[in-house]
């Protein structure tokens, strides 16, 4: 057998991190804490309270077996599956990273994303906006920089940026997410004098985008990665819903059969399925330089009070990520990382019934987002709301077609040459004599427009609220502003969920479509 190849290591990334971040120091404590540990030393350094003192001594967690674990989580929901128990021992302070836990990501990552650069490395965070938060912090330099994303993003992701003290900058996107053409456009035209500091870094949510559900094909990602490169641009790869890519086809059969124990679990085998199945591979699958930074969550498939993430990157930023870690929040729950690490271990699922309980989650939200579906064209005329399939997550994106509502306005936004044309019609033949060469010129810029598209939605979505009792959210929540440039015309969309019960599901949709059939009939 070959050796496996030798992985190259990250290039030098450094000059990305923000100044601040770059001087912090290690925790002479912490640093202290892991001597003794080490070496086993004799310690009065400490200033921990002493374990018997904390009034809990044990916790016991119910889980669904490993062999109910394929591909149906029916049982589960309905209290029917076969459960085995997890049983935790209080063992001491819970005051650090549990490396069991660290060693069972770097194994998942490596399954679902492969290996590109050795020195590939991974910080615990508190959940996703933990995550989010402290990579702002480890490359926004507070009111120099500027972080590209798309138009519409996750509104509290964008207030995470704006805390660290970042201007945020808008790229295009369309029903396959973000627009690679727009994004060269915007860095190649980017013009220092006026825009300040050129923008090194590019947030998104590449794979069922929040709130547009889209996903970005195998091409773009290769394209925008390209750009990246090219413009030395960092990537924070938010992907919470990559483990959640939705298919129009059934593929339950092809998961192969789960064992008893997961030692005798062929891992390789269902991280196959699973990714073959999956459609698109992330950003970290193509990271050759180090120039992405991977945010994952527990919260979609183990529950948001979990509260437990983890970022991936090279070890550089990682370690700067720690040290962001020692200034803040510190380490994670311990008893959040010991109920995961147990679930991990071979002892219960094993990293192969991790997989497998994933699986099952995004088979059971396809089957959700195809009932939405259903029930939005039972109820919604495809007339006044449409919408695009989602590629993967919870969220279907439905635009309104306010053009057909008989108070939408849309008018010219008045240029300068327009101005002057119109002064012009009430001073025929009293023209000043024009100095050559501050003629009027003429443009083959498309004209603007603004509209009264955002009066309109606030008016729909009370509506909705008061007559519908229904409540969906509107694009101005996610949309990125662009100054000097009208948007009006993008504000004509909503986000709704399929992630709640089939019920509420359709009593939301038929509320939603009345409400909405009532409205455009107003005059």
């Amino acid at each position: 057998m070959s050796p496996a190849p030798t992985l190259p290591e990250s290039i030098d990334l450094a000059h990305h991190l923000a100044k601040r971040v770059r001087t912090v120091q290690p925790s002479a404590m912490k640093a202290l804490g892991a001597l003794v540990g080490s070496r086993k030393l004799l310690t009065l350094g400490g200033g921990t309270p002493h374990p018997s003192l904390f009034p809990m001594s044990h916790a016991t967690f119910t889980l669904p077996k490993l062999s109910t674990l394929n591909g149906d989580v029916q049982d589960w929901q309905q209290g029917e599956a076969v459960t085995e128990e997890i049983h935790l021992k209080k063992t001491g302070q819970g005051t650090e990273n549990d490396e069991e836990l660290v060693h069972q990501l770097e194994e998942l990552n490596e399954l679902l994303h492969g290996k590109t650069i050795s020195d590939s490395s991974i910080y615990i965070t508190l959940g996703n906006t933990d995550g989010v938060s402290k990579v702002f912090q480890l490359l926004v330099e507070p009111d120099v920089d500027t972080v590209l994303t798309e138009e519409y993003s996750f509104a509290s992701s964008l207030n995470a940026a704006r805390a660290k003290g970042a201007r945020l900058y808008p790229i295009k996107v369309d029903g396959e997410g973000l627009v690679p053409e727009d994004l060269e456009k915007v860095l190649s035209t980017w013009d220092e004098r006026v825009q300040g500091r050129k923008p090194h870094v590019l947030y998104t949510i590449p794979c069922g985008q929040n709130p547009t559900g889209s996903t970005q094909p195998q091409e773009r990602y290769d394209e925008i990665y390209r750009i990246c490169q090219e413009h030395d641009v960092i990537i924070m790869e938010d992907d919470p819903y990559y483990r959640e890519q939705l298919q129009l086809k059934e593929a339950r059969s092809e998961l192969p059969p789960a064992p008893e124990h997961a030692k005798d679990d062929d891992v390789q085998a269902v991280a196959k399925v699973f990714n073959e199945y999956a459609g698109v591979r992330s950003f970290l699958s193509r990271d050759v330089d180090g120039r992405v930074i991977r945010i994952d969550t527990f919260s979609k498939v183990f529950g948001p009070g979990v509260r437990l993430g983890w970022v991936t990157a090279n070890s550089a930023f990682i370690e700067r990520l720690l040290r962001i870690g020692e200034t803040t929040t510190q380490v994670p729950n311990g008893l959040s990382q010991s109920v995961l690490a147990s679930y991990l271990s071979d002892k219960h699922w094993g990293i192969g019934g991790f997989i497998r309980w994933m699986w099952g989650v995004r088979l059971e939200y396809q089957n959700k987002r195809d009932y939405f579906l259903d029930r939005l064209n039972e109820y919604v005329p495809t007339n006044l709301v449409s919408t695009v399939p989602c590629g993967a997550g919870m969220f279907q994106w439905l635009r309104v077609d306010l053009t057909s509502h008989p108070r939408y306005r849309k008018n010219p936004i008045n240029s300068p040459a327009d101005t002057a044309v119109n002064l012009a019609l009430d001073t025929v033949g009293k023209e000043p004599e024009v100095p050559p060469g501050l003629e009027l010129k003429s443009t083959n810029e498309p004209a603007q427009y603004t509209s009264n598209a955002g009066e309109l939605m606030d008016e729909l979505w009370n509506h909705l609220v008061e007559h519908g009792k229904v409540v969906l959210l509107p694009a101005k929540v996610f949309i990125v502003e662009k100054e000097g440039v009208d948007q009006s015309e993008d504000l004509n969309f909503f986000r709704a969920t399929f992630a709640g019960d089939l019920e509420n599901i359709d009593a939301a949709l038929k509320a939603f479509g009345g409400s909405i059939k009532e409205w455009f009939a107003r005059v």
